[in-house]
């Protein structure tokens, strides 16, 4: 098992290599237009000031002190992001997205590999029992393949969706996952963390514009869930490109205190509050006060507390693999949180909560009521299939209290 896993980090780190030279790049691409913008934003004022001081709107004294002003903000903008900062800030901010690329590399390669792969193979003793077999692993083509045919065959399939339209991004393909998140969103309804990733699809495959479509999702998931991290950050970019740049900056204002905990991200927050603060000043705008931000809530947990029936602990074999989960009550059915333990460990009591989250962005503290389920798997397979026992309990309102008492007294047809 443990060759297996250091194979296939081994895999995905090969894979990173490949793409971690042109992350870099693009963060410094990204500064260059930065730095174009702001010349072009300060020749703007300089062309409305030289025209009012013709028309006598300003003394000469108010147009010479503007303007040292105005070349004094160019300067601090460019040497912001030159030789003091600007290697350091690109380089930081392109180590984030090769970090965050990394992490999404890993989640929808483990995601595929769990919802159409062989997991069971890991298991030295499975691999014995199966060495008559010639079966090789199915390459990441043929499950993607497999995944498209499933789809074709049950397109309510609302998980299969959620992990083409993931690997579909891994691959930067942004188009194809768009479209599906797209039929993701029409099957699951409104959920935020569902159309954040569909306005992000959109807006990739726009070459980063989030006006239209993308924004007007946004601002629906900013409205449906106003403490998430994801919708405040997005909402603020898309107000931003849209010139409402008082709003970006309550977006952000809000968001800040969210990321104490996190130095990188909140410097980086920082950064986008201070051009938003220029370009609203710079528009003739008033500056927007900062609003006192109330306390962020204690992350929410649930407490489960699973048994299984006298009737089927004769069924049972110790080694088996026994799923604990909570899932959304509609929607994907991919778990928000979950837990692998062996039959063997039951009875057990076991916490959940948005640290054992198995994918960025769908965590149990964004759902109200859920779906709590435990399931002995005779294949140790991540995905239910017939004979399986299953136990579950629904709705389950999330909070810090929430108890649970869960008995595994079903087989799966």
């Amino acid at each position: 098992m443990t060759i297996f896993w250091i194979i296939s980090a081994a895999m995905i780190l090969v894979a990173l290599e490949f793409i971690a030279p042109s992350l870099l790049r693009a963060s410094e691409l990204q500064e260059s237009d930065r730095d174009k913008q702001n010349v072009v934003i300060a020749r703007e004022r300089l062309a409305e000031l030289n025209k009012e001081h013709a028309a006598g709107s300003l003394s000469d004294e108010e147009y010479e002190q503007t303007k040292l002003e105005l070349e004094q903000a160019l300067l601090i903008d460019l040497e912001s992001s030159g030789d003091s900062g600007g290697a350091a800030g690109a380089g930081k901010g392109g180590l984030l997205v090769l970090l965050f690329s990394a992490l999404f590399v890993v989640a929808a390669t483990i995601s595929v590999y769990l919802y159409l792969g062989t997991p069971q193979l890991v298991d030295p003793q499975v691999v014995v029992a199966q060495q008559s077999s010639d079966k090789k692993l199915p390459s990441i083509e043929e499950m993607m393949t497999t995944l498209v045919e499933r789809l074709k065959e049950n397109p309510e399939d609302a998980e299969g969706w959620y992990l083409l339209g993931r690997t579909h991004m891994a691959m930067k393909d942004y188009k194809s996952a768009a479209f599906a998140f797209d039929k993701l969103n029409q099957l699951a309804g409104e959920q935020p963390s569902i159309m954040l990733a569909l306005a992000d699809a959109l807006a990739m495959s726009a070459g980063g514009d989030m006006q239209g479509r993308p924004a007007e999702l946004i601002r629906k998931a900013v409205t449906l869930a106003p403490e998430d991290q994801t919708a405040l950050w997005l909402a603020g970019m898309a107000e931003n490109q849209s010139g409402n740049y008082a709003r970006a900056l309550e977006h952000w204002r809000h968001l800040k205190p969210m990321l104490a905990d996190d130095p990188d991200a909140t410097q980086q927050v920082d950064r986008l509050i201070a051009v938003a603060e220029r370009q609203l000043t710079a528009s003739g705008s008033e500056s927007v006060p900062e609003k006192p931000v109330a306390a962020i809530p204690s992350g929410t947990a649930i407490t489960a507390r699973v048994s299984l029936s006298a009737e089927l602990a004769a069924q049972v074999k110790p080694e088996e693999s026994l799923f604990i989960y909570a899932r959304a009550l509609t929607g994907p059915k991919m778990p928000l949180a979950a837990v692998r333990l062996k039959a063997g460990d039951l009875p057990t009591t076991v916490e959940l909560s948005d640290a054992q989250a198995m994918v960025p962005g769908m965590n149990l503290s964004k759902f109200p009521q859920v779906v709590v389920g435990a399931r002995i798997s005779r294949s140790c397979n991540a995905i239910a299939a017939s004979g399986d026992l299953l136990g579950e309990v629904s709705p389950v309102t999330v909070s810090d209290q929430a108890v649970v008492e869960l008995v595994i007294d079903s087989v799966i047809p």
